[in-house]
């Protein structure tokens, strides 16, 4: 059955694969890791053709390998970064930057930094081993290796890198929810802030009102004395109408002149109107 990575990449161009991959939603890039973990994807960097075959016949009947070979130094990383490999073989014979060098720029470019580096040499010596490793090798090969011991130790390299990628992948994920998580929580304190500002503001609606026997205003939170209708409106959602009860009517329409029958039906009326409206 075909992968994931198989499949979009007989559909894109090593370029857009690329894109493709470094585009992926936090929860895209798990799926695609735990979908690819069991695959070894190998690079391996060699001017000599004959080896790269000779590699590849070694790996031919292994169905969880995938190979690749580059053979000028210059096109490592760019391929690197568009095929994503889970361990590269570099060997240290090459015209232009040997092999030491490459070790050193797989490890300052972002997208190698964490990839396995196993030299591929043909020739075992103990300072250029140690030089190797303290580049940044995770690994040195003789060419003349047993078959047995080289999948063996190829399937460890890329194993410890699917591991080291789904950490890292779970560690991104964890950091996002945090993040979301924070951002919830500064939202909720923000609108526990405001709810407590309004209560407050109810709170002193619920107290003591000063207010003048004579006059009627009262007494705010800076002692000043304002209009009881002012007051309610600026510390509450409120908005007063004014009018007259029956009683005020009467007083004020006798004061104007007219007769008790006078008053009596202007009241009635009055009455009758609030009952329909």
């Amino acid at each position: 059955m075909s992968s994931k990575r198989d499949v979009l990449s007989t559909c894109l161009s090593d370029g857009e694969f690329a894109y493709y991959l470094r585009h992926m939603t936090l929860q895209a890039r798990a799926d695609f890791i735990r979908d690819r973990e069991d695959t070894v994807i190998i690079l391996l960097v060699d001017d000599e053709l004959i080896e790269a075959e000779l590699f590849r016949g070694l790996l031919q009947a292994e169905e969880d390998l995938e190979f690749h070979y580059c053979q000028r130094v210059e096109d490592a990383i760019p391929q690197a970064n568009q095929i994503q490999p889970t361990v590269i073989m570099q060997d240290l014979s090459m015209p232009g930057d040997n092999g030491l060098t490459m070790i050193s720029r797989f490890r300052a470019n972002p997208m190698t930094k964490d990839t396995p580096v196993v030299v591929f040499s043909g020739q075992e010596d103990s300072r250029t081993k140690s030089l190797a490793f303290s580049l940044g090798a995770n690994d040195y090969i003789v060419k003349s290796v047993d078959r047995i011991e080289l999948l063996a130790r190829l399937r460890y390299h890329s194993r410890a890198y699917w591991n080291q990628r789904q950490k890292d992948e779970a560690t991104r994920a964890l950091r996002e929810s945090e993040r979301q998580l924070w951002d919830s929580n500064a939202s909720l304190l923000e609108s526990n802030r405001k709810l407590t500002e309004a209560l407050a503001d109810v709170k002193q609606l619920t107290g003591l009102l000063p207010m003048c026997a004579c006059c009627r205003r009262v007494r705010d939170e800076q002692n000043y004395w304002s209009e009881f209708s002012a007051y309610i409106s600026k510390h509450t959602d409120l908005r007063l109408t004014h009018g007259l009860c029956e009683e005020c009517l009467g007083t004020q329409a006798e004061k104007m002149g007219m007769s008790p029958d006078q008053v009596e039906a202007l009241t009635q009326r009055i009455k009758k109107k609030r009952k329909t409206s």
